[in-house]
């Protein structure tokens, strides 16, 4: 019993660094900079998402189809959930860092690590990504977190009001995720792309066998 709720809780963890939780925040964010700094800047955070979430499904995509490995570690799908949580949760730290005082802020850039580490153990707890593949992912969030910090620094500062209407729709998206499961799961259409290429493409060696990327969900 013990066991089976620990992993229920690993379950619900790893949901916070789901694009159906993740995605809502950082549109969130964007509407935040719009309002308080201005289109351009919003539109350099969804510059760096974008690129992010780009760059881990091209090497999602090259894991799958060449079997990558890393220091005798698995390296086949790039943690999206770690490198999502890590540059969303990153992002409010950032902002929270400069636009809030006192206890408020060290109470968001805490909670924002924390749902970082949390995010990231529990995609290993669950063993649905290895240590290196999970820490590629961090890697690749804290890229974006550095990028948005650099934009946002050059920015006038703002006070950082976190509204009651914010707070609920966070806590909406997130009874929601909880409830519906993680339902945006692009892994399975990034094996298939994978599988195609490694069938057309010689650059990754002898094809391997077609159950070898259906392992894992």
């Amino acid at each position: 019993m013990g066991h089976l709720n620990l992993w229920h809780v690993n379950k619900a963890i790893s949901l916070l660094g789901s694009t159906s939780f993740v995605l809502p925040v950082a549109g969130i964010l964007i509407v935040m900079l719009w309002r308080r700094h201005s289109a351009v800047s919003a539109a350099r955070w969804l510059a760096v998402l974008a690129m992010l979430m780009g760059s881990v499904a091209l090497l999602k995509i090259l894991g799958h189809a060449c079997g990558i490995r890393l220091f005798d570690d698995r390296l086949t799908s790039p943690s999206g959930h770690a490198a999502l949580a890590a540059a969303v949760y990153g992002a409010v730290g950032v902002m929270a860092a400069r636009s809030l005082d006192g206890w408020r802020r060290g109470v968001v850039v805490l909670g924002a690590l924390g749902l970082v580490v949390g995010v990231a153990a529990s995609r290993i707890l669950l063993r649905y990504h290895s240590v290196t593949e999970v820490v590629v992912g961090l890697i690749l969030g804290g890229l974006a977190v550095a990028a948005f910090a650099q934009s946002f620094n050059r920015m006038t500062p703002s006070r950082l009001n976190l509204s009651p209407l914010v707070l609920a729709l966070v806590v909406l998206f997130g009874v929601a995720t909880y409830a519906l499961g993680d339902r945006t799961n692009a892994e399975p259409m990034l094996k298939h792309f994978a599988y195609l290429l490694r069938e057309e493409s010689p650059v990754c060696g002898p094809m391997p066998p077609l159950n070898s990327f259906l392992e894992r969900l």
